[in-house]
């Protein structure tokens, strides 16, 4: 009985994809209290990005760093590394010193909603999330930047991590393969 309940709430969560974007939950809701109990157990409660692990890369192969590989984890309530399930936002912004509202440099979409997108994201051995975003115009200069990364869960329920970095404009290493 446990595996099928377990088999109907994995269902459930890979079946809804993207929530909506407003803070209230409105995402997955069913009329099984255990259910809905059992979908929040194994949904993750935290992200974070992985500070060195995180770093911009070259998808060009020549030094320049015209994209970023974000490497990041999702955690359960028992704080143990779960799946993701949902609609992942990275957001790229330059800081100049002393402000606190940056100017966007990029932003990536990115959904994962079926076995296919997870597979091509998680690393099994780690279980770490590896993303390589390409910027779409140019290089990235030397500066400071914030990026920011939002799970969108399909609960309605959004989880947020953040890191600010300075990047000396110095060679990019290749995207990992």
């Amino acid at each position: 009985m446990k595996q099928r309940t377990w088999l109907i709430a994995l269902s459930l969560v890979a079946a809804l994809g993207v929530c909506s974007c407003t803070d209230a939950p409105t995402g997955v809701q069913t009329s099984d209290p255990e259910l809905d109990a059992y979908i929040r157990l194994i949904l993750p409660k935290r992200i974070e990005i992985q500070r060195f692990l995180t770093q911009p890369v070259s998808f060009a192969g020549d030094g320049s760093a015209d994209g970023l590989e974000v490497v990041l984890a999702a955690y359960d309530t028992s704080d143990d590394l779960t799946k993701i399930v949902g609609t992942l936002h990275f957001e790229l912004q330059t800081r100049r010193p002393g402000e606190h509202i940056g100017t966007r440099a990029a932003f990536w979409p990115v959904e994962i909603k079926t076995e296919r997108a997870l597979g091509l994201y998680r690393d099994r051995l780690s279980r770490y999330y590896d993303f390589p975003l390409q910027l779409e115009h140019g290089p990235l200069p030397a500066g400071q930047y914030l990026l920011s990364v939002w799970l969108h869960l399909p609960t309605g329920e959004r989880l947020l991590d953040e890191y600010e970095f300075t990047y000396e404009g110095t060679g990019a290493p290749p995207v990992r393969p």
